[in-house]
C-alpha cells in the first residue's frame, strides 16, 4: 500500500457531457479538466487510465429529467465511463501498490468516469490486478472492455440458477434462450454459458449478418429476429418448443423491447426452476411502466407464468476475479473489432456508434496506452 509516491496533476484530458435530453451531442474534450481530489479517509485508487470502455448507460442516465442525474451522477459537466483498465499512482488499497496494472469498473455512476487520463476507484470491490498467467502478447485492452459487460453476463447467468457442474452438485446440461447476443453483454453472455457453465443448449437471437459470428463464441443455433413471421420471437421460440419438445431453463433478454416474449414465455420456460431474467431496457417512463408490469402484475390476472427478474448487477471483486482467470485460461474474451477501437479525441464519435446499436462486441477508448 502506498499513498505518497505520485502526486497527480490537478488538471487532466478528459471527454465531458452534460445532463440534457442529447448528452451525446454535448460531448467535448477539455484538456483542463480536474482531476479527482483523493479523499481523506477510507480505501481509494488513483488510476492512471490506459483503456476505457463505453457503455450505453453512461449517456441513457443523463437523459431522465432532472433531478434523477443530479441525484445519481451528480451535476454537469460530467466524464463518462465505467470500465477501465490502468496503473495505480496513489491508493490506500491494503492489496495494491503504486505501479500496479489493475483493471474493473466504478461501483457506481459517478462525475469522475473513465473516459480521462486520471479516475478515482473508491472501495476495493471495483479493482482488481490484472490475472496471474495473463498470456503475453495478449493485450490489457480486453480487460477494459469487461468491466461492465461480463460481470452483468455472469450475474444473469447466476440469478438463471442454470444447472452447473460447480453450483451446489448439480449437473451440467442447461439449456439457455440469449435475446440480444451480438452485443457487449450477448457476446460474453454466449461465452459464458458454453464454456463456463457447461450448457447443452445455446440458443440465441440477433440479425442474420451476425449468425456466423455468434455461432463462433458458442452458440448452437441461431434465429434472426427479423424474420420470425407475425408472432415476431416469441411465436418461434413457442415453435421451436413444440418442435424439439425441450424448455429452457433460463430466458436471458438483454432488449427488453419485446415484451410478449416474456408473456408467452410460459411455452418455452420450463415451469419448475425456469427464470426469466431481463438486463436491458430503456428509460423512458414507458419502459419503466412496462417493467413494473412484469415485476408486479400476477399471473391469476393474465402477467407473466414465470419467474422474473430485471438484474441490477452488483460490482463484485470476487466476480472480477473469476471473469479474469476465465479470460487468462482462453474460455471467454472480449469482442473488440478494429473499426470500434477510438481515440480520447473521438469518444464523440464513439457514443454517436454505440447509439447507432450497430456494434458487435465492445467499443474500446484509448486512453494513454504508451504507459503500458
Amino acid at each position: 500500500m502506498a499513498t505518497a509516491a505520485f502526486q497527480p496533476p490537478s488538471y487532466q484530458s478528459a471527454a465531458q457531457l452534460d445532463a440534457c435530453s442529447d448528452p451525446i451531442s454535448s460531448i467535448r474534450i477539455n484538456h483542463h479538466a480536474k482531476v479527482p481530489v483523493f479523499p481523506k479517509s477510507g480505501i481509494a485508487t488513483i488510476i492512471r487510465v490506459l483503456y476505457a470502455s463505453i457503455d450505453p448507460i453512461d449517456y441513457k442516465l443523463l437523459t431522465i429529467p432532472w433531478p434523477v442525474p443530479r441525484l445519481v451522477v451528480g451535476s454537469s459537466p460530467i466524464i463518462p465511463g465505467t470500465s477501465y483498465v490502468g496503473r495505480v499512482c496513489k491508493t490506500t488499497h491494503p492489496g495494491l501498490e503504486v505501479g500496479d496494472i489493475v483493471w474493473g469498473k466504478h461501483t457506481a455512476s459517478t462525475r469522475f468516469g473513465t473516459c480521462a487520463s486520471f479516475t478515482l476507484v473508491n472501495g476495493d470491490e471495483g479493482i482488481v490486478k490484472i490475472p496471474d498467467g495473463w498470456p503475453p502478447g495478449r493485450e490489457i485492452a480486453e480487460l477494459a472492455g469487461a468491466g461492465v459487460v461480463a460481470l452483468t453476463a455472469l450475474q444473469t447467468l447466476q440469478a438463471g440458477d442454470l444447472p452447473y457442474g460447480t453450483s451446489g452438485g448439480k449437473a451440467t446440461g442447461g439449456k439457455v434462450f440469449i435475446n440480444g447476443a451480438s452485443g457487449g453483454v450477448g457476446t460474453f453472455t454466449v461465452q459464458m454459458a458454453k464454456h463456463c457453465f457447461d450448457c447443452a443448449k445455446v440458443v440465441v437471437s440477433c440479425s442474420a449478418a451476425n449468425a456466423d459470428f455468434v455461432k463462433s463464441l458458442g452458440a448452437d443455433e441461431v434465429v434472426d429476429y427479423h424474420s420470425c413471421g407475425k408472432e415476431g420471437l416469441s411465436g418461434w421460440l413457442s415453435e421451436w418448443s413444440r418442435r424439439t419438445g425441450e424448455m429452457f431453463d433460463v430466458v436471458i433478454d438483454n432488449v427488453g423491447s419485446d415484451p410478449s416474449i416474456y408473456w408467452q414465455c410460459h411455452n418455452y420456460l420450463k415451469a419448475a426452476g425456469g427464470r426469466y431474467v431481463q438486463v436491458g431496457g430503456g428509460m423512458d417512463f414507458g419502459s419503466f411502466a412496462l417493467l413494473a408490469k412484469k415485476m408486479l402484475w400476477p399471473s391469476i390476472l393474465g402477467g407473466g407464468k414465470r419467474k422474473f427478474q430485471f438484474l441490477a448487477t452488483e460490482t463484485k471483486q470476487e466476480h472480477f476475479r473469476l471473469i479474469g482467470r476465465w479470460m487468462a485460461e482462453g474460455k471467454i474474451k472480449t469482442v473488440v473489432e478494429d473499426p470500434n477501437r477510438f481515440s480520447l479525441a473521438d469518444v464523440g464519435k464513439a457514443y454517436m456508434k454505440l447509439n447507432s446499436g450497430r456494434i458487435r462486441g465492445k467499443i474500446i477508448i484509448q486512453i494513454d496506452a504508451d504507459d503500458e
